[in-house]
């Protein structure tokens, strides 16, 4: 019994001593450091927040939503859920950013105008020859193609209902805004059932959001009075219109 309580005994001391060589190891180089030096601030970054910069110090993205003040392409922020501040237009700061638009001929003596390149589903409103804003549109579909030439815009109607077809190519429209008319029935006006401009959509019109419509509507001639319906006359001539392919 006295030499099994012995050797209990020295197994104990063998297992302090052992503890203590461990101990005096760690204390150079404790736990607790090696789990600082494992981390970085990198880790602390979400991975699609972490920018490795040029000069080597460590950037932020902001966090989305991130709204940035834009001098252009953009006017504003695209709002899909909301139908009276959607927007497409933008603004070119120089004719580098049409040069995907067809060549055209320029028309001279303009005050104003509109161009509409339909192969690239874009509207331009121009000042002589300085285009003033752009806008992405969505024309007519191929059994509805929208009319090409040279035309003035005849009538203005702030809103109306519009109402065509037959069978499963019926439509029924209220309350359709900022309607400006160019060529019997063609003309710009606003948009709110679809929100896919840049591809044609429409029976022959020129689709826009309600809020780039609104700017065109207040923008060309003729010149709105608050009437129903405001028609051209010689004091009050409409805006040139060019659309093409």
């Amino acid at each position: 019994m006295t030499n099994l309580i012995f050797l209990t005994n020295r197994s104990k001391l063998r297992i302090l001593f052992f503890m203590l060589i461990a101990l005096f190891a760690m204390g150079n180089h404790p736990l607790w450091a090696a789990d600082q030096s494992s981390s970085s601030p990198k880790d602390d970054i979400a991975p699609s927040a972490a920018v490795n910069s040029s000069d080597g110090v460590q950037a932020r993205e902001p966090q989305f939503p991130f709204q940035a003040p834009q001098v252009g392409p953009l006017i504003k922020q695209f709002y899909p859920s909301d139908v009276e501040r959607r927007t497409t237009a933008f603004i070119p700061l120089s004719t580098a950013q049409l040069s995907q638009l067809t060549p055209i001929v320029m028309p001279s003596g303009e005050e104003r105008w509109i161009r509409v390149d339909l192969s690239e589903q874009t509207a331009v409103a121009y000042e002589g020859v300085r285009p003033l804003r752009a806008f992405i549109i969505s024309s007519g579909l191929p059994d509805s193609p929208t009319v090409t030439g040279r035309f003035r815009i005849r009538v203005k109607v702030p809103s109306q209902t519009m109402s065509g077809g037959s069978g499963s190519l019926y439509y029924y429209l209220p309350n359709v805004q900022w309607v400006q008319y160019f060529y019997e029935d063609y003309g710009f006006h606003g948009t709110y059932w679809h929100n896919d401009f840049g591809r044609p959509h429409s029976h022959g019109c020129i689709n826009m959001t309600n809020a780039d419509a609104q700017w065109l509507f207040d923008w060309a001639g003729p010149e709105w009075d608050g009437s129903k319906w405001q028609k051209i006359s010689n004091a009050n001539d409409g805006t040139l219109v060019i659309v093409h392919d």
